[in-house]
């Protein structure tokens, strides 16, 4: 699942391609997606024109003349600039043309989704951009409460300590829920975790206010260091030009169960949390 990085990446990239141009089309495959029921009636995207390509958690919004869109990876999803004659791949759900060149939403598995909501009045594309980061259009995007930005200002292990106070929950799968901090997906608590020394059962009410210090500069350290690098490629994503993610290189537990730890040697090992994989040093972490 494309997480924070990856979907930031593909923020910066859309921007300098898309921001200034007009739709002159659009259509979609008519297959519905999570919330989506498979019509643009109504929508009125051709003739809108790009003003801004935004990010708040995992979700990318495009902010348009007169509406804005919201549109959410899931688990399998890319959005791909191409030129316009190029042949339309399979489980391309979403495509808007413009001159000379096309943007697909291609998503093989069907778990993400796309939005519509009227721009309001009133508000400069700037403004609305910074009330996006603030949480303001929250309710539209996600059916559950988003934390803070981990890379925005207001984020910090004083917040993490504040909020955990009495959570017994293990602290991997609580800082992944996204009602504290939002985009802090899988790969990324796995590897923040191991380089601020916490085990991933530790419970989330137990750890120390300078044990949060020292997570949320790990949270913030490989989500920036991800986006230098292109995010991280397990299977499907792809930067907007079609590109891999190259942080995979710099794992250093995630997936690699059974592997020495590079800090202290110890294999690392693997349990399941949530459902899902999470990868630790037993000599490191505690």
């Amino acid at each position: 699942m494309p997480e924070l990085p990856e979907v930031e990446v593909i923020c910066q990239g859309l921007r300098p391609l898309v921001v200034g141009k007009a739709i002159v089309s659009a259509g979609c495959s008519g297959q519905r997606l999570r919330t989506f029921q498979g019509r643009l009636t109504g929508w009125g995207l051709e003739g809108e024109k790009v003003h801004a390509v935004c990010r708040r958690s995992k979700h990318l919004v495009l902010i348009l003349s007169g509406s804005m869109l919201g549109l959410h990876l899931g688990m399998s999803g890319q959005l791909i600039w191409r030129a316009r004659n190029e042949p339309m791949p399979i489980h391309t759900h979403l495509w808007l043309c413009f001159s000379g060149h096309r943007l697909d939403y291609v998503d093989p598995r069907r778990f993400g989704d796309l939005k519509r909501l009227e721009r309001p009045e009133g508000l400069s594309a700037g403004e609305l951009a910074a009330g996006l980061m603030q949480g303001d259009w929250d309710a539209w995007l996600s059916p559950g409460p988003l934390g803070a930005e981990p890379l925005a200002q207001g984020f910090s292990g004083d917040l993490l300590f504040k909020a955990s106070r009495g959570v017994q929950q293990a602290i991997k799968p609580w800082l992944m829920r996204g009602h504290v901090v939002v985009g802090v997906g899988n790969i990324y608590a796995s590897e923040a975790l191991h380089a601020a020394g916490i085990h991933p059962n530790r419970p989330a009410g137990r750890l120390s206010r300078a044990r949060y210090a020292r997570l949320a500069l790990e949270v913030q350290s490989h989500l920036s260091a991800a986006i230098k690098a292109g995010g991280s490629t397990l299977r499907d994503f792809r930067s907007a030009h079609g590109e891999p993610g190259g942080y995979g290189l710099a794992h250093k537990v995630y997936d690699k169960e059974g592997k020495p730890c590079a800090a202290c040697g110890r294999p690392v090992r693997r349990l399941i949390q949530a459902q899902r994989s999470s990868f630790y040093c037993p000599g490191c972490q505690h």
